[in-house]
């Protein structure tokens, strides 16, 4: 795992993400792999009450409509029916009437009887319409005339029992809604002579036949069930406005044609459903049963609100626990770093961490030891400097007597006055400010005034030494001249941009000293910058001088002092480009 985005955080936080992410995170994970677990097994469980149902009801389904056709074999074997048809047809052809027409009609009407669910029998000749029907013969025979492609199907059977789709006959003054029917056909033959098709034999069954079986099947609470032929037709459904629908322009239907039987899924209205269908071996008629996932999803829904009233606690509970660990685990750290903060501000001055005896505690203990030592060695450095620093100045009084080399310098001024030589009176008087200002013994410290008196002596002797190959600006900002700063602040850095960054300037040279002040209040510092165009310094070379590996390491003298004596927010910083020139920024602290 990419951690790099943990980078910012506090250990504390770090902690807590881990406990998160490698205790509540797999707890979670095994909950969603067991919801959806359980969501296959009750969609196993669904899928196979469904295929018993459907297996249920097209077994009572295939045993009703045997016995339908097990009637209409009566008929196709009753001697004396076939005979009278068969006597009707010729005497007919022979333009000759006959009694037997009444006979027929009244088997078919005693046909009839006790068979509530059958709604009427017909028997079409090439020369009479029989039937059994108390609604007499006009509605059927008009749905028989719109649906020629019934008699087509029953002759192609050649004497088998064929199901037809379910019908509608619109209101009529026997019914006030539309009622739907089914039917079922079959060749009449002469069996007991030359098999000669002596007409279409149909029976209607009212829908309510198969009502009684099927009506009350859910699979589950939304579930749907339809009963269809094969190329679609619906048989049977509880919507009555859906018998106008043909399957077979639904998707779906291309996977259950010419299959047995089967579950799958499929998306159907927007919805998405488990489909099952077993298709009947008797009579082709197709079974199929619509589970919305919806019910499936209703089922594990009291699994889902436990699972997630189960997490929302283990979260809450984990959570806790991981604040409460990471806070007690990381309390010593935090303390400790703090402490360290504190030092690296000078803040030496703080209460001993409290010790205790495990790792942290170790680690307690070896910090107060080391801040002790911190202590001890700063003091140390900072007396060991002052004594130096006190050495250096004095052997530097010592080298030369001070009054000798006054009254040298002031005879020969005199001398340069007497002569009329300015120039050189104005280069003695500057060279003596500075050898005033460079040995006044006892003081570190000299006003920025002071500073600044000597750094334009010091240019204007070397102004007049290198012909005015260059010459210095000094820009000041500030309008206090009693600051307080090292004495000879400017002397490395201005002689090292005239001797280094001037000497392979032919004209042309400046070198800018700038005054300023930077901040507010108790952060206000004071900047000075020494910047000049000359030849720069080389990208290695200022590498050596900042690892003080170089000869040029005394400009850092000062960045070491600065830090040391007032903290890390001081120093000087060199910035150069050979070829252009460079940059020295020394930030002091605003000392009245």
């Amino acid at each position: 795992m990419n951690a790099a985005f943990m980078k910012n955080w506090n250990l504390r936080a770090k902690m807590m993400m881990i406990l998160v992410l490698f205790i509540l995170l797999p707890l979670m994970l095994f909950g969603i792999l067991f919801y959806r677990s359980s969501q296959d097994l009750v969609a196993q469980r669904t899928d196979k009450e469904g295929l018993q149902v459907l297996t249920l009801v097209m077994m009572n389904v295939n045993q009703l409509l045997m016995g339908y056709e097990s009637e209409l074999h009566d008929i196709y074997d009753h001697e004396d029916i076939v005979r009278l048809v068969s006597d009707s047809n010729d005497a007919a052809s022979n333009g000759k009437g006959t009694a037997a027409d009444d006979s027929v009609n009244r088997y078919l009407r005693d046909f009839l009887r006790g068979k509530d669910d059958l709604e009427s029998i017909y028997l079409f000749t090439p020369t009479h319409t029989y039937f059994g029907d108390f609604k007499g013969s006009a509605l059927f025979v008009e749905q028989y005339r719109a649906h020629p492609m019934w008699e087509r199907f029953i002759n192609l059977a050649v004497g088998r029992a064929v199901w037809l789709p379910t019908y509608e006959l619109p209101p009529n003054q026997y019914n006030s809604k539309p009622s739907h029917y089914f039917a079922v056909g079959m060749q009449l033959k002469n069996v007991f002579e030359s098999l000669q098709t002596l007409g279409t034999l149909l029976v209607n069954v009212k829908i309510d036949a198969l009502d009684k079986i099927v009506g009350g099947v859910q699979v589950s609470p939304h579930s749907v069930l339809l009963i269809s032929d094969p190329q679609g037709n619906l048989i049977w459904t509880r919507n009555p406005d859906a018998y106008s629908i043909n399957l077979a322009q639904y998707p779906f239907f291309a996977q259950i044609d010419k299959r047995e039987g089967g579950i799958f899924t499929a998306d159907m209205n927007g919805s998405r459903y488990r489909i099952g269908f077993l298709r009947s071996d008797y009579n082709g008629w197709y079974y199929v049963s619509f589970v919305p996932e919806a019910d499936l999803n209703a089922q594990t829904n009291d699994l889902k609100r436990f699972l997630a009233a189960t997490a929302v606690a283990f979260a809450a509970l984990f959570i806790l626990l991981a604040a409460l660990s990471s806070y007690y685990i990381t309390k010593p750290i935090r303390q400790m770093a703090l402490a360290m903060k504190q030092i690296h501000k000078d803040n030496l001055e703080l209460a001993p961490l409290a010790p205790s005896s495990d790792e942290i505690g170790v680690l307690h203990s070896a910090f107060n030891s080391m801040r002790g030592r911190i202590t001890d060695l700063i003091k140390e450095v900072r007396h060991i400097s002052n004594k130096e620093k006190e050495a250096e100045i004095r052997a530097l009084q010592a080298q030369i007597n001070p009054h000798f080399v006054y009254n040298t310098l002031d005879a020969v001024n005199w001398m340069a006055i007497e002569n009329d030589q300015p120039q050189i009176s104005a280069m003695i008087t500057s060279l003596s400010d500075i050898m005033r200002y460079a040995i006044k013994p006892g003081q570190q410290l000299a006003t920025i005034e002071e500073e600044l008196k000597w750094a334009r002596n010091y240019a204007y002797l070397q102004e007049m030494r290198f012909e005015e190959k260059f010459e210095v600006v000094f820009d000041v900002q500030i309008k206090e001249t009693d600051l307080k700063v090292p004495r000879l602040l400017l002397q490395p850095y201005l002689e090292n941009s005239i001797i280094h960054g001037m000497e392979d300037l032919e004209a042309g040279g400046v070198i800018r000293i700038t005054v300023r002040s930077e901040g507010s209040g108790d952060d206000r510092k004071l900047i000075v910058i020494v910047q000049d165009n000359g030849s720069g310094i080389p990208e290695h070379k200022l590498q050596l001088i900042k690892e003080r590996r170089s000869h040029g390491i005394g400009i850092y003298n000062l960045d070491e002092r600065l830090k040391m004596e007032y903290g890390p927010g001081y120093g000087v910083a060199i910035h150069s480009v050979h070829g252009e020139g460079t940059t020295v920024t020394i930030v002091l602290p605003y000392i009245r």
